[in-house]
């Protein structure tokens, strides 16, 4: 790098075009895997190295190019060392069973086109979305938020369009991780643990099957005002 930079040569680095998470305690306990192993994968930037191997939203990426994905040594390091053009072989975790897909790097974007894609959770929601609940109670006990079916109406208040199915967060109990890992009045959550939830009672029905299989949270497949969908692990209480 220091004699390309003496030569006036532009640095390259790596990108596959995608948005990860570590894999922290909470994501690794809600997937039932191996915590620092891996990292979550939280969208995937169409047209981009990522999109054009096949990976997809909830992907785990556990090696890239032979090299093992942990908190020392993180995808994107890996990846920015990685001269574009280059094809690699990504090893995934994709519901529950391992995978080897094949990639070939692109060239990183310029700071200003990242920023670009970056999600605020924290982005203003309509304040016309009703107050209340629906369901038995039990989302309220376990994640500390109060939901309503989303319905069309809501949606189009929301920017989501009319075709926009799942839950829609009303009220968020601030003590609650919930509230920590961004979840808000406004937020519609599309699934729980991979299955998509159209009503309370279906989350309420994965968030049982959580507890009974003994794990302390829930992958969470969320969307807010103005961001692409994410996923957020939250513990449950």
């Amino acid at each position: 790098i220091v004699q390309n930079l003496i030569a006036g040569e532009t640095i390259e680095r790596g990108y596959l075009g995608v948005r990860i998470q570590p894999m922290t305690e909470d994501f690794a306990s809600a997937l039932g895997i191996q915590q620092n192993r891996g990292e979550f994968v939280q969208s995937v930037e169409p047209g981009e190295a990522a999109d054009q191997a096949g990976l997809r939203p909830g992907d785990v990426v556990l090696q890239v190019d032979g090299k093992d994905v942990t908190p020392d040594q993180t995808l994107s390091y890996i990846v920015a060392n990685i001269a574009p053009g280059t094809r690699v072989p990504l090893v995934i975790l994709r519901d529950g069973e391992r995978r080897t897909l094949t990639a070939t790097v692109g060239r990183r974007p310029s700071e200003e086109q990242l920023q670009q894609q970056f999600f605020d959770p924290n982005a203003e929601q309509d304040s016309q979305i009703p107050q209340g609940s629906s369901g038995s109670g039990a989302i309220e006990k376990s994640l500390g938020v109060r939901a309503i079916p989303l319905t069309p109406q809501i949606a189009r208040q929301l920017g989501l369009g009319d075709s926009a199915r799942g839950v829609v967060v009303t009220d968020v109990d601030p003590n609650a991780d919930a509230a920590r890992k961004g979840l808000q009045r406004g937020t519609v959550i599309l699934s729980a643990n991979g299955t998509a939830v159209t009503t309370p009672e279906e989350l309420e029905r994965v968030i049982r099957e959580a507890q009974n299989a003994g794990r302390p949270a829930v992958l969470l497949r969320v969307q807010a005002r103005g961001g692409p969908a994410v996923s957020v692990a939250v513990r449950l209480r």
